[in-house]
């Protein structure tokens, strides 16, 4: 059931002669979304989980919408309409295009697209973005999360967690992580939140809960650790079309993928334990 204050705060949805067409959407495995139609036009409300699990899985709502306003300034990310006071929902305009099939954006044309994107929040004014729980370093982020993971694991669970953080350490520091200066990152630009509209340039990305400052190679590394366990193989064609070509080399890229690798075993641990989420990949 859709909270009325939420409902109400989607342009067209309350007072109207027609109700508003409301969709369910895919997608989202914390968060429940809806595509709103009305006369003004076509939303999509989020209704976002309670706050103690978005603080037990590290999100920082406040966070995310300054970035979320701040890549949509851009046109790579739909616009905000509304956001509750205590961040219960969210509200946005539709992005007319489709999500992009994993196979489209592992080369040509979509991964071009999406390098372009990726490439693109790299030159964004990060002004006055502030800190926040996910503006941490990487590795700082990912050693809590195991921390806290290990906590409630069994032990054999807690021993590869404990494997997969030390293999992050060193991913870290082949990557040189915390070198380079710090862009706006999105971190998690899995298929399910790559929208492709239409015309030749970037892609619009979804879902910005965990978008903070971060380094340039995390984006790139998130796609290829989201995209699959051969991700090696498609390493060289990310690294060029996120043009990373004399800010980090291949090998870098790869580190960087080593520690999204322990944030996805760990988020998936602790979903497990906090809202009773199935197994699935996840990039953050």
């Amino acid at each position: 059931m859709i909270p009325t204050a939420a409902l109400e705060a989607v342009p067209g949805a309350s007072g109207a002669a027609t109700a508003p067409r409301i969709t369910p959407l895919a997608g989202g495995l914390v968060n429940r979304s809806f595509l709103v139609e009305t006369a003004a036009g076509r939303f999509v409300l989020r209704l976002n989980a309670a706050a103690a699990i978005t603080a037990s899985l590290g999100v920082d709502r406040a966070l995310e919408i300054e970035a979320h306003q701040l890549a949509a300034s851009a046109g790579l990310a739909p616009r905000i309409v509304a956001s509750a006071a205590d961040h219960a929902f969210l509200v946005t305009e539709f992005v007319a295009g489709a999500r992009v099939p994993l196979a489209t954006l592992e080369a040509g044309e979509g991964l071009r697209r999406l390098g372009l994107t990726l490439a693109r929040l790299r030159t964004l004014p990060l002004g006055s973005l502030r800190g926040g729980p996910a503006a941490m370093p990487l590795i700082e982020r990912a050693r809590q999360l195991v921390g806290r993971a290990i906590g409630a694991a069994s032990a054999a669970d807690a021993a590869s967690l404990a494997r997969s953080l030390d293999a992050a350490e060193r991913g870290w520091e082949q990557a040189g992580g915390g070198t380079r200066e710090a862009c706006l990152v999105h971190s998690d630009p899995n298929p399910d939140n790559v929208v492709a509209v239409p015309g030749d340039g970037p892609c619009v990305l979804l879902d910005w809960e965990y978008a903070h400052r971060g380094d340039p190679l995390q984006d790139p590394a998130a796609w290829l650790q989201a995209s699959g366990r051969d991700w090696a193989e498609r390493l060289p064609a990310v690294w060029r079309a996120s043009s990373l070509q004399g800010l980090a080399d291949e090998r870098m890229l790869a580190g960087m993928v080593a520690v999204y690798d322990t944030l996805a075993l760990a988020w998936q641990a602790l979903a497990e334990t906090a809202a009773g989420i199935p197994g699935a990949g996840r990039a953050n």
